[in-house]
């Protein structure tokens, strides 16, 4: 009797490992990358061969066969899946699962009504590699002498076809644009993939442009914002070769490209690479990691890096690459602080701001007069929506409160004159606006605080007869939309625009030459360890936006904290001294990029049961880090694990469950992993009903 050939199968479901099938004709052992369908308990599912398996010794379990292969070639490649078990493996996560998050919807299911879409699709060969024609050479314009340097190493590299990361640290309108479309081309050129990544869908439409103009119909778009049936379309192009260039946001991590040569990752800082549940993958470090996979030079392109990938570039890990200089001889934009605790008005004896509101100083309000006689375009930004944030009773203090979160609601007002709604921006719900107070029955219920849709009405007010539009996402229901209030904002037929950080990202207006910050002290208020490197990117980052057309540019940043060194390094636009006095605080503290982080993230819908998890897993994290500590020898610094928590997090509930973290530091990544690895084997302490989620290098602890 043959023996029965045995193969790994992962499956979309939260198990340590693969699953382990039989087939019995050894002519029909599928190859790694192949979907098959395998029992799973009752049910039938759909999975991923991960390669040949060992026999099994133990009688005790029972080996089933595999039920039907169902592509005729790989649909995951060797790379792709030796990159998919490296995400596994680091952040913690079920392989099976980690593969789900990579392909399109509905390409493996857990459901047994999902299988026979899947089986009915059919997949047909994959075609051969492209063969670049010629493509669209861009308009014919000479480089500044830093493009031409910093495309020499590039293409130096690409040429060597070996993995080389590189920071390209231009200033906004320094030209990266051109440099990724020229190195692009050369990459392509050598036979080689593209792989340009940006940290919004709203960016994908621009970018998609610069580089369709250039390259035609030989790029593929992959994000979230796509239906299923548009994101299969698209994988099969790439995976197929007819898409050598690949634009989208994080998940384009995952397209199916074929050698990828170069991979672009624009406005690296952004925080937005980072996804937030489920997965939490980083694309930005697993593009390096792909990178060194596929041999491929890897282009972190930002004009506000991020500590860790400046830290990689000081230290050598990274090669430093700088744009200092706009194109054409443009000049940065002249920025000037605007001290809040001095209000000139207050000082003069008036007692009344006129009709100004509380966000507009005299300063803004003169600078926004005298930009739009000249016709030039001005921009507000707010990183705060909605028209009051803080709604209480003056009578007795009640504050409107979410019922299912720990935060106040927001109001909204749908149009002028509308009484609008109260809103949880966490959970969604809603409540009507300024009602009778719940607890004392008082009726002169106040509204404090302002958001973009305040400023927007009152900027209406102030300004009677201007093109106003504002970007937040309560009136941008689609990229569509979006890209409709870019366009018409780019072609001039808006005056002033308000919004949060949904216009900081990488978008190019020639006429806009104000810009004003309301608030540049908000982002610090927050307790998070980055909470100084986000308040300076976010406020270099808006200001870049003016002055990048033929007349200068003009930003006022109003501050209540005008001294803090975030804020005056960002109006300085002096990185370097930025990333000076927070690296010291960071190493300090050992925070990241000096220590490497996990945090353990509980929650559930009873309190009592997430305190008494989160204490169970702080006693077993000290147990596990001592243990380490005792065998790596004499206990030294480097391998310490350091222990913070468990605390309730800053935001305690959301979505009516209450939420604890336990924060696990050390300057070595194998002792705090080797901690995690522990701690994780032993997780069935956790009670069922309280959820356990890891988070690798968390970008935020909110």
């Amino acid at each position: 009797m043959t023996e029965k050939q045995l193969v790994n199968v992962a499956v979309p479901l939260p198990l340590d490992g693969a699953l382990t099938y039989s087939v019995s004709d050894a002519s029909d052992i599928p190859n790694s990358g192949v979907r098959v369908q395998v029992p799973v308990g009752r049910r039938q599912m759909v999975g991923v061969c991960v390669g040949p398996a060992e026999s099994v010794q133990d009688s005790r379990f029972k080996i089933r066969s595999i039920v039907r292969v169902i592509d005729e070639f790989p649909i995951v490649s060797d790379t792709l899946l030796e990159f998919l078990s490296w995400i596994s493996d680091y952040y913690f996560y079920p392989l099976g699962q980690v593969i789900a998050e990579a392909l399109p919807p509905g390409f493996l299911s857990a459901r047994s009504k999902g299988i026979a879409r899947i089986l009915n699709k059919g997949t047909g060969r994959g075609r051969s590699r492209f063969n670049p024609e010629k493509w669209g050479q861009g308009p014919d314009f000479s480089l500044t002498s830093e493009q031409e340097n910093a495309l020499s190493f590039i293409n130096s590299s690409l040429q060597k076809k070996q993995y080389q990361p590189v920071l390209l640290h231009g200033v906004t309108g320094s030209g990266k644009t051109e440099v990724y479309l020229r190195a692009a081309a050369r990459c392509l050129e050598s036979g080689r993939s593209v792989l340009v990544m940006v940290p919004e869908i709203a960016m994908t439409a621009q970018t998609t442009g610069w580089f369709a103009d250039r390259f035609g119909n030989l790029l593929s778009v992959l994000h979230s914002g796509m239906t299923d049936a548009q994101r299969r379309d698209q994988w099969w192009r790439i995976r197929s070769g007819e898409s050598p260039i690949v634009v989208g946001t994080r998940s384009a991590i995952f397209a199916p490209l074929a050698d990828p040569g170069l991979i672009i990752v624009d406005e690296e800082h952004d925080s937005s690479y980072k996804q937030s549940e489920k997965l939490r993958y980083n694309a930005r470090d697993m593009a390096t990691v792909l990178g060194r996979l596929s041999n491929a030079t890897v282009l972190l392109g930002s004009a506000t890096p991020s500590l860790s990938s400046y830290y990689n570039a000081r230290i050598g890990k990274y090669h430093l690459i700088r744009l200092e200089k706009r194109v054409s001889g443009r000049k940065l934009p002249d920025v000037t602080i605007v001290d809040r605790r001095k209000n000139a008005e207050q000082k003069s004896g008036k007692k009344k701001m006129s009709a100004r509101g509380t966000w507009l100083t005299p300063e803004l309000e003169t600078a926004i007069n005298e930009t739009l006689l000249r016709k030039e375009q001005v921009a507000l930004f707010l990183n705060r929506r909605g028209f009051a944030t803080y709604i209480f009773c003056p009578e007795c203090g009640h504050v409107f409160r979410c019922r299912n979160c720990d935060v106040t609601m927001t109001w909204h007002r749908a149009a002028a004159g509308s009484s609008g709604f109260l809103k949880c921006h966490y959970c969604g719900d809603e409540a009507p606006a300024l009602p009778v107070c719940p607890s004392c029955g008082g009726q002169a219920v106040k509204a404090f605080g302002y958001g973009t849709e305040k400023v927007e009405s009152e900027v209406r007010e102030r300004f009677p007869g201007i093109r106003t539009a504002r970007i937040d996402r309560d009136i941008i229901s689609s990229t569509k939309r979006l890209n409709e209030v870019i366009n018409s904002f780019r072609k001039g037929d808006i005056d002033l625009i308000v919004g949060t950080q949904m216009i900081t990202k990488g978008h190019d207006f020639p006429m806009l030459t104000l810009v004003g910050i309301l608030w540049a002290d908000m982002g610090l208020n927050v307790p998070e360890f980055n909470a100084a490197e986000k308040t300076f990117q976010l406020i270099t980052q808006v200001a870049g936006r003016a002055g990048r057309g033929d007349r200068p540019g003009r930003v006022l940043v109003q501050t209540f904290m005008a001294d803090n060194f975030a804020i005056k390094t960002a109006c300085a636009q002096d990185y370097e001294a930025f990333y000076q006095k927070e690296a010291a605080a960071r190493r300090e503290l050992d925070y990241a990029p000096f220590a490497r982080m996990i945090n353990f993230r509980l929650s559930g819908t009873r309190k009592t049961l997430v305190h008494e998890a989160g204490e169970k897993l702080v006693g077993l994290a000290r147990e596990v880090c001592a243990q380490a500590l005792k065998s790596s020898g004499q206990g030294s610094p480097e391998n310490r694990v350091d222990i913070l928590g468990p605390a309730p997090a800053p935001r305690a509930r959301i979505k009516n469950r209450y939420r604890s973290q336990l924060l696990l530091k050390s300057r070595s990544i194998a002792a705090v992993r080797r901690a995690c690895a522990l701690i994780q084997a032993r997780k069935d302490i956790i009670p069922s009903s309280v959820r356990l989620e890891i988070d690798v290098d968390p970008d935020s602890m909110l």
